[in-house]
């Protein structure tokens, strides 16, 4: 009976102990904040603007990486909002937009635009 007593304690006390990691951790398996020019960031980003430009049969520009998180999952899939130009041909001006975006990096290192929305994520005082 104490042997019993004793390994409920140490299961109760174990199980405090790993709810109090998860939740200063955060939610496993979620989003976290990455700094805006981490180069995993960039990469991430250029790519889902050369590819939507593929998509789209135009040329966008990063103009820059406004927010970035990072999710691990089979690779990384990076969450970011991105400030594009672009210039529009029919009425000749140089355009530019707040897109949300998550692009995935599976662990051979290869990226995949998972999604592509225009999407007010920034400020665009400049």
């Amino acid at each position: 009976m104490r042997r019993s007593f004793r390994a409920t304690t140490i299961l109760v006390a174990l199980g405090v102990i790993l709810g109090g990691v998860i939740a200063v951790s955060g939610q496993l398996g979620g989003y976290k904040p990455v700094a805006n020019d981490d180069s995993e960031v960039v990469a991430a980003a250029e790519f889902a603007v050369d590819e939507q430009g593929k998509k789209q049969e135009m040329t966008y520009k990063l103009v820059s990486v406004e927010r970035a998180e990072r999710q691990s999952a089979a690779g990384s899939n990076f969450r970011m909002c991105l400030k594009v130009g672009y210039h529009k041909e029919d009425d000749n001006v140089d355009t530019t937009e707040f897109v949300k975006v998550v692009v995935h990096r599976n662990p051979q290192q290869e990226h995949s635009l998972t999604s592509w929305a225009q999407e007010d994520c920034g400020d665009d005082s400049d």
